[in-house]
């Protein structure tokens, strides 16, 4: 019984070692996260072809944001269908925006991209005030504060490596057409 236990013990270290070492890293580990946050800077939202995810990087005695598992899975189905459009070429779509909350009741009552500057991409900036825009927030104190700050996103978009150059030369040419109707 002795020998038995280191033994049992053994292979699960190394279980639990192989496994950790296998795992691939997540979205929630990307370097985008770890970046310094400007001033006013309360949450970051990552969007990839696999995951969003929000984080909270400022105000976390004050403010949070309410738990919506299933609208963040919907908010993640409306980019991926940009993503199997725009999946032609690599992008990275980045705004940093400026939310104002109404002091009594909390909710965001504005929403502008901070110095005047969107997306490059006119859907990117529509699509991240909307995706904004469906957000609750909540208070630790039971006080609106802050009634003003900003949420960075970054939406990366993948290149799909099946394309040959000529399919993605096609598929960028729909996309644009698509896109003047």
């Amino acid at each position: 019984m002795r020998k038995i236990l280191p033994l049992a013990l053994l292979a699960f270290l190394s279980y639990c070692s192989l496994t950790q070492s296998t795992q691939k890293p997540t979205a929630a580990d990307d370097p985008f996260f770890q970046e310094k946050a400007v001033e006013d800077e309360v949450f970051r939202i990552l969007i990839t072809e696999d995951e969003y995810i929000l984080r909270q990087v400022g105000a976390e005695n004050y403010i949070y944001a309410k738990p919506s598992p299933l609208a963040r899975r919907e908010n993640h189905k409306l980019f991926a269908e940009y993503d199997d459009k725009w999946d032609f070429m690599d992008f990275t779509h980045q705004g940093l925006l400026r939310v104002k909350l109404n002091p009594q009741t909390g909710m965001i009552e504005n929403v502008d991209y901070e110095g005047g500057k969107s997306p490059r991409a006119w859907q990117a900036s529509i699509m991240f005030r909307d995706d904004l825009m469906r957000y609750e927030f909540g208070f630790k104190s039971g006080i609106v504060q802050p009634r003003e700050f900003m949420v960075r996103y970054e939406w990366r978009i993948k290149k799909d490596p099946n394309l040959t150059p000529e399919e993605a030369k096609e598929k960028a040419r729909e996309f644009l057409l698509d896109q003047k109707t």
